[in-house]
């Protein structure tokens, strides 16, 4: 009985151990497991850096071009955001024309140019509209530089971007645009008050880089103001026509290498380690996640 005993006792203790060691191992598990998944977040979070790395080195001799001295400067930069830009709208606009194409003979007559359902809009808020709406018939007719009736792809890439088209008659079809916006009195021209509350707002925001409220303004605003509107109005009249809003059309419609400006100069900011507002392929590398979204867009577009 004595041996008997022994031997179920050893079989229990075997038994117990087995049962501690089964529950050692699966508590263990999460923790290898985490400590896997941890490795791998990190590894992958290394291959990003490295992937946005080697894009940083490709792309920086294609933006120091003017001239090529392993500086980006800020024109560089710009020009550059200006061209991936341009390349985006085009881009657009070839997706557009496809869908307005009726017929498929590679234009676009107004009579198949649908309404957009969106309004057009300012900065500000305000719509770009005043009894139709901003794809009225004289903008189509505004873009069709040769007259035929129908819109090519560079005419309607025009079009649909009049703000960084330098066809004369899509900046004069903008000009008159704004007086009827703007015209509150229907007389078919911009008096002072109807210049100052609106149209001098967006020209100054321009020409600062900022945006105050419109409806605030003081005695040296509203003399800035007059000094402004007295040098458009070249005939002294006392009333802005299309003609002589021609000057500032720029700045009540900013064109791409604006904003391509703005963000050149925003990148550059966060970017530049020594100040001294141009960027070195180190500095580049050293601070890439300013660049992201361009270089990505950038090789969406090669690859698209």
């Amino acid at each position: 009985m004595g041996r008997i005993s022994i031997f179920v006792c050893t079989i229990a203790v075997i038994f117990i151990f087995f049962l501690l060691s089964r529950s050692s191992n699966n508590n263990h598990r999460p923790i290898h497991r985490r400590l896997r998944s941890n490795s791998t977040h990190s590894a992958e979070s290394y291959d990003d850096k490295f992937n946005l790395t080697n894009r940083i080195v490709r792309l920086f001799p294609e933006i120091d071009v003017d001239p090529t001295d392993w500086f980006v400067s800020l024109h560089e930069l710009t020009q550059w955001n200006l061209q991936q830009a341009q390349r985006e709208f085009l881009h657009r606009s070839q997706r557009e024309m496809v869908i307005h194409d009726k017929n498929h003979d590679g234009f676009v007559s107004f009579s198949e140019y649908a309404p957009p359902s969106t309004w057009f809009h300012h900065a500000d808020g305000d719509s770009f509209g005043y009894d139709t709406s901003w794809w009225k018939e004289e903008h189509f007719n505004a873009s069709d530089i040769d007259g035929n009736g129908l819109l090519n792809l560079t005419e309607f890439n025009d079009f649909l971007h009049p703000a960084d088209s330098k066809n004369p008659k899509l900046r004069q079809w903008l000009c008159k645009a704004e007086v009827r916006e703007r015209d509150m009195d229907r007389d078919g021209k911009v008096n002072f008050k109807e210049f100052f509350h609106g149209l001098f707002d967006l020209v100054r925001n321009y020409d600062e880089g900022c945006y105050n409220d419109s409806r605030h303004f003081d005695d040296s605003m509203d003399a800035s103001a007059r000094v402004l509107f007295s040098q458009l109005d070249k005939d002294g009249d006392g009333y802005l026509s299309d003609i002589e809003l021609l000057p500032i059309i720029g700045k009540l419609h900013p064109s791409g290498h604006h904003y391509a400006k703005q963000q050149a100069e925003d990148i550059i900011s966060q970017a530049e380690i020594d100040e001294d507002g141009r960027l070195t392929l180190s500095e580049m590398i050293e601070n890439p996640y300013p660049f992201y979204s361009a270089i990505f867009n950038n090789d969406k577009d090669e690859l698209g």
